[in-house]
């Protein structure tokens, strides 16, 4: 056999055995790791699960190449449930819209193959924390007329409604302080000495701070409305950080002489500064 006729046996010994590699690669592989390089990879994940955390906690995902939000945000879920915003490159935050719930048990999973980075390579490693929150709460003070107090929680608004006194309660499932509409009820009468009758007194300017996990949230009053029992869009999710508080009211916005009045009246506040500085 010649030289020529040796290297033309072992052309073809290659070509097959590059065929039958490519016949046996599984299709999943080749879609996971597209045209263009590796896989992202997950330098580092935070919290590490397993602890107690506050109830505005974060959860970080740092990768070694900017990644594509939206794919993130696919990929990501909580349980139970959770309602969250994604933000960053590389570094990227997932954080949840409202405060979580007081002294509950939450798992977040990142899935593998689905979250990609900005060349469309998919990440193929999974995340799994688990943690539980505390059972802390917020307060909230208005100096301009001398309330001091706790913000109550509750599962449903007439629950809330129903135990809040003279105090102020959470709106459930609206906001975080800091973040999107968080959203107060009080109750407010021209027949009961409620410290909210003085709400309708508020005006540009005065300060509301709510304080939680270590940080004072700083809102000033920027509008005061009268609006239907039937409004409830003052409940709606904002794109910049506000606080909105509303009360039973008479058509004029004042304490009402009867009960159960068809109408709120409405104070939203903007945030100017939240101290020490938040990151998220």
């Amino acid at each position: 056999m010649n030289t020529r006729e040796t290297r033309c046996k072992q052309a073809a010994v290659v070509m097959a055995v590059v065929c039958l590699l490519l016949f046996c690669i599984p299709a999943g592989i080749c879609d996971a790791v597209p045209e263009g390089g590796r896989s992202p990879s997950l330098l580092r994940v935070s919290p590490h699960g397993g602890g107690i955390l506050g109830r505005d906690a974060v959860i970080s995902l740092s990768f070694d190449s900017p990644m594509d939000l939206q794919s993130i945000g696919q990929a990501a879920y909580f349980e139970p449930s959770v309602s969250f915003a994604v933000s960053g490159e590389s570094e990227c935050l997932i954080v949840p819209e409202n405060l979580l719930a007081p002294g509950a048990q939450y798992t977040f999973r990142l899935r593998s193959g689905i979250a990609e980075d900005m060349r469309g390579r998919a990440c193929l490693e999974e995340v799994e924390i688990s943690f539980s929150t505390r059972s802390d709460g917020v307060t909230m003070e208005i100096p301009a007329f001398s309330f001091q107090g706790e913000v109550i929680e509750g599962n449903d608004p007439q629950g809330v409604a129903s135990v809040i006194g003279f105090g102020v309660g959470h709106f459930p499932g609206t906001g975080r302080p800091g973040r999107s509409n968080f959203v107060l009820m009080a109750h407010a009468s021209g027949q009961v000495p409620f410290p909210f009758n003085r709400l309708f007194d508020l005006t540009e300017g005065d300060e509301i701070k709510l304080t939680y996990g270590g940080r004072d949230y700083i809102y000033r009053w920027s509008e005061g409305l009268v609006v239907r029992d039937t409004d409830v869009w003052i409940v709606d999710p904002t794109a910049s950080p506000i606080l909105t508080i509303f009360v039973c009211c008479a058509e004029n916005g004042r304490p009402s002489p009867t009960f159960h009045p068809p109408y709120r009246y409405t104070v939203r506040a903007s945030l100017s500064g939240v101290s020490p500085p938040n990151s998220t």
